[in-house]
């Protein structure tokens, strides 16, 4: 199967390119030259004649300005980046009579949800730019039969590039930093691990529709960094259980971003694990990098 993935120089991407290519051939997209296709910039007429080029059998969009903040201060770019590329991929897709072909699959986020979790799909409610101009973006692959994966990961990065929750909780306390971390925000993300095993199950099987992908139950961000800091045996007296208000930074964050995973383990038939099994995965992965510096 030929995989095309839209950004795949982040975090999710490089692991989804090592993890993908065992059974498929990929084209990774991204704005670097170390990608096979190089992409400044996304406009629907070269994407037209990327798509009639190399006819891929799946899209898988990563393209994505993460950062809650910057959305915050700079909306339109939010919303040209969340949103406007998302429309402009799926009309070239649409228009290049490749429609039933091309399988696309977008990555969105938990963050489309607040109030009182765990959310089912219809629940959005979201309370920053980030996540209004990622919902936004959602619109576009329904209309062309695609899938949505409302998702949140964790774990390590294959290079030196944004770390995510777990990197930071372990790179502070193994320099012996004091960190704050939330006990009133929650939150059930995947380890990177089973994100990509479960993006390869979809690819595969090809359902289309919104669906949350995250772990069961959840815990609040104070306990994930509380629980992976005990498997890792690191000093837990660093970490400084607050609250999060909204004051502390530029753009409101949702306090309860858990999802209800029922439809997706329904339609995949897939039963997806607990937050602190998820943990467990990671945390040997952590391990076994600590023991070779060591």
């Amino acid at each position: 199967m030929n995989v095309m993935i839209l950004g795949a120089s982040g975090f999710l991407g490089s692991h989804l390119c090592s993890f993908l290519k065992i059974k498929n051939t990929i084209l990774r997209c991204g704005r670097n030259k170390n990608n096979d296709i190089v992409l400044k910039k996304i406009d629907q007429k070269k994407f037209s004649k990327i798509l009639k080029k190399y006819t891929p059998d799946v899209i898988i969009n990563l393209i994505a300005l993460t950062n809650v903040d910057l959305c915050e201060k700079k909306r339109k770019k939010a919303e040209k980046i969340n949103s406007g590329i998302v429309k402009t991929i799926s009309q070239s897709v649409n228009q290049s009579k490749l429609t039933k072909k091309i399988f696309l699959l977008q990555i969105s986020t938990d963050q489309v949800y607040s109030g009182e979790g765990p959310h089912k799909e219809n629940s959005v409610k979201p309370i920053n730019a980030y996540a209004a101009t990622k919902l936004s973006g959602e619109k576009y692959i329904k209309k062309i039969k695609g899938c949505v994966i409302r998702t949140n990961f964790f774990g390590k990065p294959l290079n030196n590039g944004k770390q995510g929750i777990s990197d930071w909780v372990f790179r502070s306390l193994k320099k012996g930093e004091n960190i704050s971390v939330f006990k009133n925000v929650k939150f059930s993300p995947l380890s990177i691990i089973s994100l990509c095993k479960y993006i390869e199950i979809i690819i595969n099987k090809k359902i289309p529709g919104i669906y949350n992908l995250g772990s069961k139950n959840g815990l609040s961000k104070a306990k994930f960094a509380i629980n992976f800091a005990k498997k890792l045996k690191l000093n837990t007296k660093l970490l400084k259980i607050v609250d999060y208000k909204k004051e502390q930074l530029i753009a409101k964050r949702p306090l309860d971003m858990r999802m209800n995973i029922n439809l997706f383990e329904k339609r995949f038939k897939i039963k997806l694990k607990s937050l602190n099994s998820e943990i467990n995965l990671i945390s040997k992965q952590y391990k076994a990098i600590d023991e070779i510096k060591n």
